[in-house]
């Protein structure tokens, strides 16, 4: 049977780059490839950066113009996925993300994606007025299946919205790499920064953990005059976080950058490590990109990455800054620990293969659809 499969906007409005788009795109991708399933995404233009060449009605000079304005851009894509919605002439319907106008729409079965449960086990780091809370649970309890990201995910939604395990599948998310490159190490045509340094990569709020971790790296920094800690992403530093480098006395050692892909693989490439002490995530692309671009990764030591990460990871406890600061120590003075965790990273990168993750979602598609 050949499977209709149709993904609505939400997602390639709402990020021009980023993982969950990302996902989806690679979802759309990997079904066009394939005999039997269609993929459609319902929107009329996306600045997306994944779906730049996806022919959708409005992709073009015109639709450029017309969506200068925001809200329309919002607006004439919610519209158009719903009348995609309306006219039923899909066998599968995936929403990219929570905003639940679809449920009174849809007549064929949903299928929704849960990356994480963030906001409901770590509530006091959001704002107590976001409407998404409510909004994914609506999705979850309308959805025929739900694909969890990972193992941790899927407990979460069976302890806080105690989902039946028979509807949740997990699929860990793929790893894509160019079919030139499988099993290489890609070298980046990127200039090295100029001096030794750690690299922490994205957002830096609230459960991020970043000020517990700063505090711990700072005497690292002070005490060798030729590291430095670069943090990719996450926009420039805000006012609070300016104060705390001064206090700290780092100021002149941390240093922000916005890199495009190519730059950030180079930063993974001539990093000493790549720190994560992240409080909880539902899976950590990051650490996956570490694996491939042959850098040491040290993380907290929460569920989630030990499942991703197992033995090809340096644990620390995220709440205690001895525990980080001795174990980017260790990994910087013990070469030959540094070197196992960068051999086991590859091996471990061989367990997220794109290719596995995209059968497993099309497996779920083929289930719902009977």
């Amino acid at each position: 049977m050949m499977i209709k499969l149709l993904i609505d906007y939400q997602t390639f409005i709402l990020q021009s780059y980023g993982g969950i788009s990302r996902y989806f795109a690679n979802i759309h991708h990997a079904a066009q490839a394939r005999e039997d399933i269609e993929s459609r995404v319902g929107l009329l233009y996306t600045r997306n950066y994944y779906l730049k060449d996806y022919p959708s009605p409005l992709n073009n000079a015109l639709g450029q113009c017309l969506m200068k304005k925001q809200s329309r851009y919002h607006s004439w894509n919610k519209a158009y996925s719903r009348h995609l919605i309306s006219k039923n002439d899909y066998t599968v319907l995936h929403p990219s993300y929570y905003n639940p106008y679809y449920i009174k729409y849809a007549k064929k079965p949903v299928v929704i994606t849960v990356h994480d449960m963030i906001h409901e086990r770590l509530p006091e780091y959001f704002d107590p007025g976001d409407f998404y809370v409510r909004f994914k649970r609506l999705c979850i309890e309308n959805a025929a299946h739900i694909i969890a990201i990972s193992e941790t995910t899927k407990r979460d939604l069976q302890e806080i919205l105690q989902v039946e395990e028979s509807r949740i599948t997990v699929v860990h998310h793929g790893y894509q790499m160019s079919p030139d490159l499988a099993g290489q190490h890609e070298e980046v045509n990127v200039r090295k920064p100029d001096s030794n340094y750690l690299l922490f990569v994205g957002d830096r709020k609230g459960y991020k953990n970043f000020p517990i971790f700063l505090t711990a790296v700072s005497e690292l920094l002070k005490t060798d005059q030729t590291l430095k800690l670069i943090c990719a992403g996450g926009g420039p530093f805000r006012e609070a976080e300016q104060e705390m480098l001064m206090r700290l006395k780092v100021k002149d050692k941390v240093i922000q950058v916005s890199p495009t892909d190519n730059e950030l693989k180079s930063l993974y490439q001539h990093a000493i490590a790549f720190i994560f002490p992240s409080l909880y995530e539902g899976f950590g692309l990051p650490i996956l990109e570490s694996f491939k671009n042959n850098c040491p990764v040290i993380a907290s030591n929460n569920a989630c990455f030990k499942e991703i990460g197992e033995d090809a990871i340096a644990y620390f406890d995220p709440h205690d800054q001895h525990s980080i600061a001795a174990t980017i120590k260790e990994v910087m003075t013990n070469e030959p620990f540094k070197e196992k965790l960068i051999s086991n990273g590859r091996k471990q990168l061989e367990k997220f293969s794109m290719e596995l993750c995209m059968e497993k979602t099309m497996a779920v598609y083929r289930k719902v659809s009977g």
